[in-house]
């Protein structure tokens, strides 16, 4: 009788996906098959099913997946449970077929939450070598490699797609709102009966020259208001920019399968058994060494640190035995004389590598590394910039061109040995870069990289939280699994220990199912930010230029291990064998961006390296090998052979809760792993736990403290006044900065978010817990970013009240500062002066900013002020003060910053006989009582019609447009989105 299935995938996606044939490559059934259908068993090959439906709805006939990614899809009925299993079936008839292997994007869909939730939890022996390995997390062992790296490529997983509203209302959301025309023009009546225009945007009165306003015609606006809508006309139109290129580079990811998947990574199981373990290890798998026979065993494990990848290994030996070196990837440009549009080529030694399981590691890998400099990624470890960010705070290489490359490397190798005989890989690994020049023949190293420039602080900063990088970013990790493994391989072969020759013939079955490349060439990786600055000169728009930043051409480089320079055992020369060794393409004394094989006529006695400085690294001291590592091997019956570690140790990394472990370790572990970067909890049955050694441990523990101390700088300049947005400052990410600028007479500014007139208020914890359960949640926030590690930070404008909160991954919304928002007051300090009493006086300006208090009329109420600037360029402030004084002020320190807030309202000639001398005449007539804002306007009136000989007429008179929208060239197949490298000046005088 046949076997009767359940489905029990597929829940939130309406069953799950059948297909016409057996191949995961056949056409798929347009309807699913839905869950809780009941089907029968047909036929059965390499784990898909081909069944017949009984009950439900769906296909009638047709083959499904019985089990995903470690998560059953389908399940056998009760009945039947005596029949062998789908999954024993599967594994004893499983084949290195490619195709069979992998799995399309719409199988990933059925893995939903509901089949999630049916996962089993750790079995009785796992949780009991959890707990072991729990045990001696932080431990230190004798012969602990201090420097040791278990770090391999982390590619950031398959970025995930933004949210993003549909075209048409993105559209309508991002183009220019239509103007609403206003009725009637926002004036208000003086105190000496005038009309006066007022800025319908902040309220304030406009002087003699003015601009129109979205609203219309009847609408007038400040040049330094109509600065802050470019700004955020231009913020919006880089919005979208971005966001289409976002959506274009996406595609292209999906297309040329750019992108690492957790679930390629391999499994030891069924190649354990083949390689001559008794037992298949569903677990970590490592290597013994039998001495007397000089020969190599597969066993199980739970020491991390001497866990192999036995696929990476087969292969690894595989290159070291035909080609004498370890493998090599690099991604080069087609035409290097044309580095704008010419694609990059994937280049592989040797070359049937592509398609590989080691291929893509390390392709994935090294395109990871490239996208992260270029700022594609929010970066795995707060505080690290990309090459892009490095270049803006640069002022040598912010407008400098320059090419360059970049690679991993091995920086240390060794293999030690446990009391068990179990061999132990050790690798410290690293970035390197350079720049390049272009020449006749391609590009070149240059002759020196100096140490800031920003693609070598970006290397530097890589390299130096290589290990953290590595826990959170599954493809870094595999990439230092593949490491070891290389490593591995060249201490047997180097070794002379004997290699089972069915080892080396597993690892040309493997390359023989292994798919044809299928795209050898990808387009060119590029980045761009938009750049914009807005200039105002004597209360005018006198231009803006917006542009791109794309001063880099392009990151090239690869992966090049380079383990030829570290001797890890006594050499001996492969009898009968013609070897290979590595030639360069580049110059000597670098490291070539491109490798060739070379034919030699016999290997040399002493490794050959290729990288900088190589006599240096002599590790062929038999002691390097002979430490006092604990037993790692477990037996074939033992627990080591039963459990899969990871399971358990993810398990209590979603429950946030690691029994038994001290405080400190429970926290480290939290903090690495729960970070919004860290993908690795993706890997699933095939996570690695870190290794529990308290050098490693201990060099985490460092990199997050670092971590932990920058949040809370970060926090304490939040809670500061001095905090702006839109310039965060260097303890923010890179992004909080606005690449926006506005330059006020010829000095940068920033109008539109320089708040100098913030008081702190002190509160209590009853007050900040009406804010967080009764006010904030009903309030929107003004401004609201998220950092590398999941804290958000929100600053609320309720009345004249200032909010800003954080709120960390987990934890509740906490209320840190309250500001009250009120008129700055400007200290008066006066530099030093040699301004005499009969310097005349040349011009007078007229400001207007925001004053304490209320008006009836709901308007902004405003104080003015006059700033003077003499023959001698001396200038001088003179205003009346609330409390009746009149002051004068000779070179204020803080009048740069005053200006930048305030508005230009009108600007005169002085009269031939106005002097500082009659200035601080007038300064003497002032009296020591409190006055109104009225008054004061009329004493600058007063000053100004002495001075100048003209009055405070024609408020509004000059009316202009902007002369052109703010809209930068366009791009071929992208609307409204500005040129790649390009910059364009607009004239806004009209």
């Amino acid at each position: 009788m046949s076997q009767m299935w359940e489905v029990v995938g597929g829940a939130e996606k309406g069953g799950i996906i059948v297909r016409e044939d057996s191949d995961l490559a056949s056409p798929a059934i347009g309807e699913r098959l839905a869950t809780g259908s009941q089907v029968k068993e047909l036929s059965w090959q390499d784990g898909r099913l081909q069944y017949e439906l009984v009950c439900g709805s769906g296909p009638r006939k047709g083959w499904v997946t019985v089990n995903l990614k470690g998560k059953d899809l389908l399940m056998q009925m009760p009945a039947r449970q005596k029949e062998v299993s789908a999954d024993s079936t599967s594994e004893g008839e499983q084949t290195w077929d490619a195709s069979a292997e992998s799995t399309s994007d719409v199988e990933l869909s059925e893995l939903s939450p509901a089949s999630t939730k049916d996962e089993k939890g750790p079995s009785k022996d796992e949780k009991e070598a959890f707990d072991q390995y729990l045990n001696k997390f932080g431990e230190h062992r004798a012969g602990e490699n201090p420097g040791y790296n278990r770090q391999a490529f982390p590619w950031a997983g398959q970025p995930k797609k933004k949210t993003t509203p549909k075209e048409a209302i993105e559209a309508v959301l991002l183009a220019n709102q239509p103007k609403k025309e206003i009725e009637q023009p926002l004036t208000e009546v003086d105190s000496e009966g005038e009309e006066v225009p007022l800025c319908t945007r902040c309220c304030m009165p406009v002087g003699q020259f003015a601009y129109e306003g979205r609203q219309g015609r009847r609408s007038w606006v400040h040049a330094e208001c109509m600065a802050q809508v470019l700004v955020e006309d231009a913020q919006r139109h880089e919005d979208r920019r971005a966001s289409w290129e976002a959506e274009k580079k996406l595609k292209s990811r999906k297309e040329y399968e750019i992108g690492w998947r957790t679930d390629s990574v391999p499994r030891n199981a069924l190649l354990a058994e083949r390689m001559g373990c008794s037992t298949a290890c569903p677990g970590l798998c490592c290597l013994v060494l039998d001495e007397a026979s000089r020969t190599v065993k597969v066993a199980p494990t739970l020491e991390p640190a001497a866990a192999v990848n036995l696929e990476y290994l087969l292969l690894a030996l595989k290159v070291r035995k035909t080609a004498r070196r370890e493998p090599l990837f690099s991604l080069d440009p087609v035409d290097p004389q044309n580095l704008e549009k010419t694609p990059q080529k994937k280049v592989y030694e040797p070359s049937w590598l592509a398609g590989t399981s080691v291929g893509d590691v390390m392709f994935q890998a090294d395109y990871f590394l490239k996208e992260l400099a270029l700022g594609e990624y929010t970066m795995p470890v707060a505080g690290m910039m990309s090459v892009f960010d490095w270049s803006e705070v640069s002022s040598t290489e912010r407008d400098r061109n320059w090419s360059g490359r970049e690679w991993f490397v091995v920086r240390k190798a060794e293999v030690r040995m446990s009391v068990d005989q179990t061999l132990v890989p050790v690798v410290k690994m690293g970035v390197e870069a350079r720049e390049q020049i272009l020449t006749k023949t391609g590009l070149e190293d240059a002759a020196v990289t100096a140490a800031t420039h920003p693609l070598k602080k970006f290397a530097d900063a890589f390299t130096r939280n290589f290990d953290l990088v590595a826990e959170r970013k599954s493809v870094v990790f595999h990439l230092r699994e593949l490491a070891k493994a290389s490593v591995m391989a060249k201490y047997l072969l180097d070794s002379n220990i004997r290699v089972s020759s069915s080892w080396y013939q597993l690892a040309d079955e493997i390359v023989k199912n292994t798919a044809a490349e299928a795209h050898p060439q990808i387009p060119q990786l590029w980045n761009m930010r938009g750049n914009s600055r807005i200039q105002l000169k004597n209360g005018r728009l006198i231009d803006m230029i917006t542009g791109g930043q794309r001063n880099l051409h392009a990151i090239y480089g690869g992966v090049e291990f380079g383990l030829d320079r570290f001797e890890l055992a006594q050499r001996h020369a492969m009898q009968g064998q013609a070897g290979m060794q590595l030639g360069q393409s580049g110059r000597p004394m670098f490291m070539p961006q491109r490798f060739q094989i070379g034919q030699q006529a016999q290997v040399p006695q002493m490794p050959q390296g290729v990288d900088l400085n190589l006599d240096k690294f002599n590790l062929s001291r038999i002691e390097k090998f002979a430490g006092y590592l604990p037993a790692a091997a477990g037996s074939n019956d033992s627990l080591e052979a039963k459990v899969t570690l990871g399971k358990a140790f993810l398990k209590a990394l979603r429950e946030r809760k690691y029994p038994g472990l001290k405080a400190e370790y429970e926290d480290l572990l939290l903090k690495v792993y729960e970070s919004p970067e860290c993908d690795r909890s993706e890997e699933g049955d095939a996570f690695v736990p870190p290794d529990p050694n308290m050098e490693y441990t201990s060099k985490l523990r460092s990199l997050v403290n670092e971590e932990k101390l920058l949040f809370e700088r970060r926090q304490m300049h939040f809670f500061d006044k001095a905090f702006q947005v839109g310039n965060a400052g260097a303890e923010f990410p890179r992004s909080w900065t606005s690449r926006i600028r506005v330059e006020k007479d010829g000095t940068k500014t920033d109008v539109s978010n320089k708040k100098m007139g913030l008081m702190k208020v002190d509160f209590d914890d009853t007050f900040a817990t009406v804010l967080t359960h009764d006010i904030l949640p009903t309030a929107a926030p003004e401004f609201k970013k998220q950092t590398e590690d999941g804290s958000t930070f929100r600053i609320y404008q309720i009345g004249s009240l200032e909010v800003r909160t954080t709120q960390l991954k987990f934890g509740q919304e906490k209320v840190g500062a309250i500001f009250s928002s009120r008129a700055p007051d400007w200290q008066l300090k006066c530099n030093a002066s040699n301004a005499a009493q009969e310097e005349k006086l040349h011009e007078c300006k007229v400001f207007i900013e925001p004053a304490d208090g209320h008006l009836q009329s709901g308007k902004q109420p405003h104080h003015f002020y006059l700033v003077f600037k003499t023959v001698q360029e001396n200038v001088i402030v003179v205003e009346q003060l609330s409390n009746g004084s009149r002051a004068l002020a000779v070179n204020p320190r803080n009048l740069e910053d005053r200006n930048s807030l305030a508005k230009q309202l009108f600007t005169a000639d002085c009269s031939a006989t106005a002097t500082i001398g009659a200035l601080s005449g007038i300064q003497t007539q002032g009296g020591n009582m409190p006055v109104s804002l009225s008054v004061r306007k009329q004493f600058a009136k007063m000053v100004f019609k002495q001075m100048t000989g003209q009055s405070f007429r024609g408020w509004g008179g000059s009316v202009r447009r902007v002369g052109q929208s703010l809209k930068p060239a366009m791009s071929v197949g992208a609307p409204e989105l500005g040129m790649l490298g390009t910059k364009k000046q607009y004239n806004l005088l009209g």
